[in-house]
């Protein structure tokens, strides 16, 4: 855990794997595929329909992903140096970046760094 003003943090990965996921409308795959049986005449003699469900895999959204990965990746390359929290987690960013503060409050808005 990472104390940023006297708070601890650490990142909740059941948070992330929910920001992340795309929400599915169906649980289930169903996939369908006919053959159809011709004469010597090109009449069709049968038809033929295979229909194959399995369960849906997760999915992940590629750009939340990619935001929240180079969202972690500002807040966690920040070194100690560039932030002064003995007056609090206020003041502390008050000095810090744009991109820091952006993620920073959007980590935490999403529940993905959280409070211990």
């Amino acid at each position: 855990m990472v104390e940023f003003g006297g708070i601890l943090y650490f990142i909740d990965l059941d948070a992330l794997e929910k920001v992340i996921s795309m929400e599915l409308l169906e649980s289930k795959l169903v996939e369908t595929h006919s053959k159809t049986m011709l004469d010597g005449n090109g009449k069709i003699v049968s038809v033929e329909i295979n229909e194959h469900s399995s369960e849906r895999v997760k999915e992940i959204s590629p750009a939340k992903y990619d935001i929240i990965r180079t969202m972690l990746d500002v807040v966690l390359d920040v070194t100690e140096d560039e932030i002064d929290d003995t007056l609090g987690a206020e003041r502390g960013l008050e000095k810090t970046s744009l991109s820091f503060k952006i993620a920073f409050n959007t980590l935490i808005e999403y529940g993905v760094l959280k409070e211990k």
